[in-house]
């Protein structure tokens, strides 16, 4: 939708205290009433950019990752997690709410309810429909909240980095990720004769 690319464009550019309703508006070339008609405040604005972001970026389950074997298949999901969380328009999200969620908690009430459940949700669903998974130590839910861990601290890299727009393997680093919360960092013991 592009009242809410030119709303993310905005709030990338200027900010969540710079970009007023009014700016939005006229780059979009909508009215201010079309605005609050549809979103009802800046705050809900912001959330719905956040859900556009993700919805148009993160690929969701498809028969090429459930045709994969399980690991492969958490593997590819995290991928796309990764690759939606660190394309450009994101990444820009993803720092405003680093810099300005502290003095605006509407940016962290809709960062972290968007962002959060809507990738957790897939990677529980995946874990949840392979049998492979159901000996973790951890359940579904913590196992999908620790894999997101560490993709946040990518996400986090990629956002202070003033080359941003290098390019990172995100099925590379999603397979280091699976491989050491699956297996570990040590090879697995061979026994003794």
């Amino acid at each position: 939708m592009q009242l809410l690319d030119t709303a993310a464009e905005i709030f990338i550019r200027d900010g969540y205290a710079g970009a007023s309703i009014d700016r939005i508006a006229a780059a979009a070339g909508v009215g201010k009433p079309t605005i609050y008609a549809r979103f009802g405040s800046k705050a809900n604005l912001l959330k719905m950019v956040i859900e556009h972001i993700l919805e148009n970026r993160l690929v969701a389950i498809d028969d090429r990752i459930t045709a994969c074997t399980a690991e492969e298949g958490l593997k590819e999901q995290l991928a796309n997690i990764i690759t939606a969380s660190t394309e450009p328009m994101f990444v820009g999200i993803f720092r405003l709410f680093l810099t300005e969620a502290n003095n605006f908690p509407e940016i962290f009430a809709a960062f972290h309810s968007t962002t959060e459940l809507q990738s957790k949700r897939l990677l529980i669903e995946h874990l949840a429909r392979h049998r492979e998974f159901d000996s973790l130590k951890a359940s579904r839910e913590e196992t999908a909240g620790i894999l997101l861990d560490m993709v946040s601290a990518l996400v986090v890299m990629t956002s202070v980095r003033s080359d941003s727009h290098q390019t990172l393997s995100a099925r590379q680093e999603a397979s280091r990720i699976v491989d050491v919360i699956l297996h570990g960092l040590l090879p697995a013991q061979i026994p003794s004769p």
